[in-house]
Order: structure tokens, then sequence, then C-alpha cells
């Protein structure tokens, strides 16, 4: 979240996947763009880091959280998410979208062990 808007994570990637009329993988591309590494140690008043911080201290299992040594920790507990905004002004939960992640994730074939990989490391980012 920015002082402008909700939903900014400044840059990322764009991934484009095209499918037959079968519903067979036809093509993909992957536009790449700078994320703004500043943002990670620092926002600014009114601000959020990365959305994905907030949605795992919402959006992990009991079992995921000590596994990923986040236990009882708040985003409060963490200087990358302590700025002092926590919630979206649009509303979205960010529990709802870690489901739609972990959804995505599973639909587009990541294994058991990608997953945690990925959160793991995303996780350890925090501490």
């Amino acid at each position: 979240r920015t002082t402008r808007n909700d939903n900014s994570s400044r840059f990322g990637k764009f991934i484009k996947i095209q499918f037959s009329k079968n519903g067979n993988l036809k093509g993909a591309s992957v536009d790449t763009y700078l994320l703004e590494k500043v943002r990670i140690m620092f926002q600014a008043p009114g601000e959020r880091n990365y959305h994905i911080f907030y949605e795992l201290l919402q959006g992990l299992s009991d079992e995921e959280r000590e596994d990923f040594e986040l236990d009882e920790f708040t985003a409060e507990d963490f200087k990358m998410t302590s700025s002092g905004t926590y919630d979206r002004r649009d509303g979205v939960e960010d529990h709802e979208t870690f489901e739609d992640l972990r959804e995505a994730m599973e639909t587009l074939g990541f294994s058991e062990k990608s997953q945690k990989s990925i959160l793991s490391l995303t996780c350890a980012l925090m501490h």
C-alpha cells in the first residue's frame, strides 16, 4: 500500500500464458520489471510493505507458522511490516488473497516442496 494506491507493488513480472482451444499449454512469455528494493526495509508513513508479508502472517496455518518460525508474531513484530499501516483501504482481506495465492500455485502445478520453499524464503526475509 502506498499513500496513493492500495495495490501498488511498483514493479514485478508479467507472465503471459497461452493455451490452445483444447486447454493445452501453447506458449508463454515473461516480462521482468525491476522491483523497488528500498521498499523492503522502508515505507513512508501511511504505506505498507509488499502484500505478501501481511498475507503470510494472516493466512498460514498454525503448523506452517511454526515451521517458518513465525509462531505468534504479528506484523508489528517485524521491522519491514511495522510501519503502523496494517489494513488495506480497499477492504481486501490478506488471508483471502493468501488463499487465492495458494490456489494459483496449485493450479499452475507448483509441487508442495516448491510452494514450501517459496513461502519459507519469503518468511525468512521478515526475520
